[in-house]
């Protein structure tokens, strides 16, 4: 072999090595599934330097580098950002400056009171605490109002960004079916409305027997008979039971609705659409009475009489004698 040919070999093996150099120093470096969080008003330095730290770049330079060339040192925003394997580097800093924040997928079932919704949060890593979550609800008055939906909120988002978004949705579903917008005059009525809702979301798991259930709570709130729903007590014990006993149905709340006449303080839970649109249109039937057969539908009756018949058919011995379904 030639000097000639060994130079070509020598110079083609130092491009080669110089490639794979490179390659190697600019390769990302691999992170698991990993959340980064960046503060607002960081420097480009402070941001880079939290980024190296959580191994997502490898080098600080390089990242000050292009965003000092492309003049984005005060574009990167702040936020909750989720980066896994490898991630370029120019790939790091547009997801900063588009501000590609991450975001968490929630289900808030129809149903769902703001316990509920605080457990929910909790568990998604949304919210640090749930006494916080339901006290900001309850002094602003959000039961029956945070529309049970999918959602998607970024990790840093506040618990009145939460309710807002919630709030939205609701309006924006409610407003569609009423037919009217929403406003502080017609308000009491809107809340009257969602309160017979959120009875009948708790009461009916059939969307057939929905309307049939806000007919009955009208009538009996016309006739000034108490509404007597057994979800009514569970909302003012603090949580669900298998059976109510009678002590439980005479517990002193006004959300006790068989010693209470007329509707409860504030809904019960946050209903869904086809509640929403039960009680705005309630069926007219004979009906007075209903009853849980304890498989998910309901016994209707016309008469007290064939009611208490209903209770002798679905109502086992033991708990005819500890629970009080019977409505005078």
């Amino acid at each position: 072999m030639n000097k000639k040919i060994k130079l070509y070999f020598w110079i083609f093996g130092i491009f080669i090595g110089g490639f794979l150099i490179i390659k190697i120093i600019t390769l990302p470096p691999y992170v698991p599934k990993k959340l980064v969080e960046i503060p607002e008003n960081k420097t480009a330095y402070e941001i880079g330097k939290i980024l190296k730290q959580a191994g997502v770049i490898k080098n600080l330079k390089w990242f000050l580098y292009w965003t000092n060339r492309y003049n984005i040192q005060k574009k990167l925003k702040s936020g909750i950002y989720e980066f896994s394997g490898r991630t370029p580097l120019k790939k790091v800093i547009e997801k900063l400056v588009k501000g590609e924040i991450a975001v968490v997928k929630i289900v808030i079932p129809e149903g769902s009171n703001i316990y509920d919704i605080s457990e929910i949060l909790l568990r998604a890593n949304l919210i640090k605490n749930k006494d916080e979550f339901i006290e900001y609800a309850k002094e602003n008055k959000l039961e029956g109002f945070l529309f049970p939906d999918t959602y998607y909120f970024p990790y840093n988002i506040s618990i009145e960004g939460i309710t807002q978004k919630m709030w939205k949705n609701f309006k924006n579903v409610f407003e569609q079916i009423y037919d009217e917008e929403i406003t502080q005059k017609n308000w009491e009525e809107v809340k009257k409305i969602v309160t017979i809702a959120s009875i009948v979301e708790k009461e009916a798991s059939l969307t057939s027997e929905r309307k049939i259930i806000a007919g009955i709570i009208y009538k009996r709130l016309s006739k000034n008979i108490p509404i007597a729903s057994c979800a009514t007590v569970e909302y003012a014990l603090g949580y669900r039971k298998k059976r109510l006993t009678n002590s439980d149905l005479k517990i002193k709340s006004p959300y006790n609705t068989y010693i209470h006449k007329g509707i409860p303080p504030t809904p019960i839970c946050n209903p869904g659409k086809d509640s929403l649109i039960a009680a705005l249109n309630p069926a007219k039937t004979d009906y007075m009475f209903f009853l849980s057969r304890g498989d998910g539908t309901n016994y209707f009756s016309k008469t007290y009489s064939e009611h208490l018949s209903a209770i002798q058919k679905y109502l086992e011995e033991k708990t005819i004698s500890e629970t009080n379904h019977v409505i005078k």
